[in-house]
C-alpha cells in the first residue's frame, strides 16, 4: 500500500509531465501593451495576398462622368452649339 505522500508526488509528477507536453503545442496570437505579437507558428501560416487597387474609391464614376461630358462636348461641337 502506497502512502499518501507517494501518491501526492506521483500526481505532481504526472501534472508536471502533462504541463511540459502541452506547453510547446500551445501557440496563440496575443496582444501585449497594444502590440499584437505573432504566434510561434507564424512562419507556417498561409500568406494572404490583397491586390492593390485605385486609391480613389469612386474612380469608375468619375471616368463615366468624364466620358459623358466628352460625348456632350463632341455632339455640341458637331452641331455648332455651345
Amino acid at each position: 500500500m502506497k502512502s499518501i505522500e507517494t501518491k501526492g508526488r506521483m500526481a505532481l509528477g504526472v501534472a508536471a509531465l502533462a504541463a511540459l507536453l502541452v506547453v510547446p503545442f500551445a501557440g496563440c496570437q496575443v496582444t501585449r501593451n497594444g502590440q499584437t505579437l505573432p504566434s510561434p507558428h507564424y512562419l507556417e501560416d498561409d500568406i494572404q495576398y490583397h491586390p492593390s487597387g485605385t486609391e480613389f474609391q469612386y474612380q469608375q464614376e468619375v471616368d463615366y462622368m468624364n466620358k459623358v461630358n466628352a460625348e456632350k462636348a463632341a455632339a455640341a461641337a458637331q452641331y455648332g452649339q455651345y
